[in-house]
């Protein structure tokens, strides 16, 4: 069984663009979580599938593209979506997240992203300052599967 759950409303008569993206969720030895700060605000590693790309290619891709990091994708946590605008994609969007937990290999390279940085939270403020809900509900199910 899948857990999984959805966040925001879809409101009738509006057209919602589908985007199915993977995320990890990464851990310091103390416990942090690895965040991804942009101009936005808050997210977890990862991003959308690109053409043909499996979910753990994704997250290796936006790892490093984010963070500069090289991961290993471990196992899969749960599935969370939310429908809401996207002021960055400027359309309605139906967000579908796949949430995995990974491990840093090492650091790699700088972001290629240069409007992003990477920051390590404890749960409290991760729970709290990511942007999405749903990435925010995942990590806590990370923590209540894993306690």
């Amino acid at each position: 069984m899948v857990l999984e759950k959805s966040f925001g409303e879809k409101t009738i008569g509006i057209e919602y663009k589908d985007r199915v993206g993977a995320y990890a969720i990464i851990l310091d030895d103390k416990y942090n979580v690895a965040v991804v700060k942009t101009p936005t605000g808050y997210f977890l590693p990862g991003g959308g599938l690109e053409d043909d790309e499996t979910h753990e290619e994704c997250i290796k891709r936006e790892c490093l593209e984010e963070a500069g990091l090289s991961i290993a994708v471990k196992e899969f946590i749960c599935k969370g979506d939310k429908y809401h605008w996207s002021d960055t994609l400027e359309y309605y969007m139906h967000g579908i997240g796949y949430f995995y937990f990974a491990k840093v290999l090492e650091k790699v390279s700088q972001p290629i992203e240069k409007d992003h940085e990477l920051i390590w939270l404890n749960k409290k403020d991760c729970y709290e300052n990511l942007f999405l809900e749903h990435q925010a509900w995942a990590v806590y199910q990370y923590f209540l599967l894993n306690n």
